[in-house]
């Protein structure tokens, strides 16, 4: 977790001695759908809902600006599947897993003004994300018998990278975003289950405040 850090901070480093341009911070406040992913195509992905909010900082030059954001989010996310029991080729096994998480996200965004009038203005922005686990709550369920003891917890990843894009706009003091994220690793191997892996991606609305 700190090599993460510091990589993330010596990405910023040389961003911040560029720029020249006009600065602007605030909070930010955001609604979340979650959707866990898997290599096994036999299982069914469900969307969950989850909140974040957090502060962002903007820096402006001419038409790109850097904003580095930091927030903490809740994702939650579901698996369901049927499939064949390897003991009994007749029988089905039903699981069921569900996955809760906090995390403080850090993402180091790059974006482009595309429409900058006086009122508003219109943005497209990317770029790297790293999430760092504080909470973290696992359930799994086989032919409703709770097996979560199967999960250890070194299975989770403390840290880990995604990236992001979206699109924004401005109006007057108050910014509107509209993003996805996409998981670059797995946030979860179970080593009990012949590493069965987890990624996590993430569609989410915010609402920004410019204080200045």
């Amino acid at each position: 977790m700190k090599r993460i850090f510091v990589i993330s901070l010596l990405f910023f480093i040389p961003l911040f001695i560029m720029a020249q341009g006009p600065i602007s911070f605030g909070p930010k406040l955001g609604w979340n759908s979650n959707k866990l992913t898997t290599d096994y195509t036999r299982y069914i992905e469900d969307m969950r809902d989850g909140v974040q909010g957090g502060l962002f900082f903007s820096i402006y030059m001419d038409k790109l600006y850097i904003q580095p954001e930091a927030y903490i989010a809740l994702r939650r996310g579901n698996l369901d599947a049927i499939i064949g029991d390897p003991l009994n080729p007749v029988e089905t096994v039903s699981l069921n897993q569900s996955v809760t998480v906090t995390t403080v996200d850090i993402p180091m965004l790059i974006g482009y003004k595309l429409i900058d009038l006086k009122l508003i203005r219109f943005r497209i922005w990317g770029g790297p994300v790293v999430s760092y686990v504080l909470n973290k709550e696992y359930t799994l369920s086989i032919n409703g018998v709770d097996e979560s003891e199967r999960i250890a917890r070194d299975d989770f990843k403390d840290a880990t990278w995604a990236g992001q894009l979206g699109v924004g706009m401005d109006l007057l003091f108050l910014t509107f975003d509209v993003g996805y994220e996409f998981a670059l690793e797995d946030f979860l191997t179970i080593r009990s289950m012949d590493d069965f892996s987890l990624r996590k991606n993430m569609f989410y609305i915010s609402l920004g405040w410019r204080l200045f």
